[in-house]
Parts: structure tokens; C-alpha cells; sequence
């Protein structure tokens, strides 16, 4: 049998954060795992080694999960939330940030600051929630053109404050 076949058929047991095992997989699902920080090894093989381009590291027999589930959604919380009419709806208060008059969902626009056209781009910090006489104003052009001053400067708010302009 050569070295190689043995690497692949040589099982890797997967553990809980709490030690319990959970699961057998192969030597690259596991190192995947490590090297993304979800996980850490916790005994290797005596004589068995995954060769790399910086040299040989040792081959994992027991790697343990760092994050569990909840951990891990937690952690997500201090991310940015994605791009979405609906996200930027609730961070500007359903308010156009130009006139700061209502608007609802389906009649609001996106705004873009820096006009795409002038080189601006789809991103939180240049996208502002507008209603429909604004956004037809401003058009392509600056908002100082028309002098419009924007009711709050634009961010990217994280998932947990999405999550909170949700409970208000």
C-alpha cells in the first residue's frame, strides 16, 4: 500500500466542543476545518504526515469543533448584514434621508450617493433610502448640486442591529 492510499484511508474521528464524537471523516475535511478555525487537533498519528509546500505537519487522528453552533451564530452577529432594500429600509427608519419624509417599503428608492455613473459603487456607505420626487431631483448628479444634505451619514450596520430595528 502506498503512503498516499494510506493518508486517504486513514479515518479522522471529529469531536464536540464537549469532547463527544461525533463523526469519522478524511484528513482534508478535518485540516479544512482546523485551518479555518473552527477546530483544533487534538491527537495526531505517530508516523504519518501530510506533506505541504512548508514541510511536512503531522497527521490528525482526533480533531475537536472550537465553535459549536450557537457560538458560531454569535459570532456572526458583529458582521456586517448583507446589502438589501429591505436591511437599508431599517437602518434609515423608513425615512428618505434627503426630505426625511415617510416612506414604505415598496415606495422607497435606492439611493446612490456617489452616483454609479461617477464612478460610485453598491455599497453601504454610499446607498441611502430616498423617496421616488428626491431620487428623480438628484438623479445622476451630486446631492450638493441640488443642495440636498443627507439626514444622517451612511454605514454599514451589523446583522445585530438589523436584528434590533426588526424588534422596534
Amino acid at each position: 500500500m502506498t503512503y498516499s492510499i494510506m493518508l486517504e484511508k486513514t479515518p479522522v474521528l471529529m469531536l464536540s466542543t464537549g469532547f463527544e464524537p461525533l463523526f469519522q471523516t478524511n484528513w482534508r475535511r478535518a485540516i479544512t476545518a482546523v485551518f479555518g478555525g473552527r477546530a483544533e487537533i487534538i491527537e495526531t498519528h505517530d508516523y504519518l504526515t501530510i506533506g505541504t509546500t512548508r514541510g511536512a505537519i503531522p497527521f490528525p487522528v482526533k480533531v475537536r469543533f472550537i465553535t459549536g453552533i450557537i457560538a458560531a451564530k454569535v459570532k456572526k452577529l458583529g458582521r456586517n448584514a448583507a446589502l438589501s432594500k429591505r436591511n437599508l429600509y431599517l437602518r434609515d427608519d423608513g425615512k428618505c434621508q434627503y426630505c426625511n419624509t415617510e416612506v414604505t417599503l415598496k415606495s422607497g428608492t435606492v439611493d446612490h450617493v456617489i452616483p454609479r455613473s461617477k464612478g460610485g459603487t453598491h455599497i453601504w456607505e454610499n446607498v441611502v433610502l430616498a423617496c421616488t420626487k428626491c431620487n428623480q431631483k438628484k438623479g445622476n448628479k451630486w446631492a450638493a448640486e441640488f443642495r440636498l444634505k443627507l439626514a444622517k451619514i451612511p454605514r454599514a450596520p451589523s446583522l445585530f442591529e438589523i436584528i434590533n430595528f426588526q424588534l422596534k
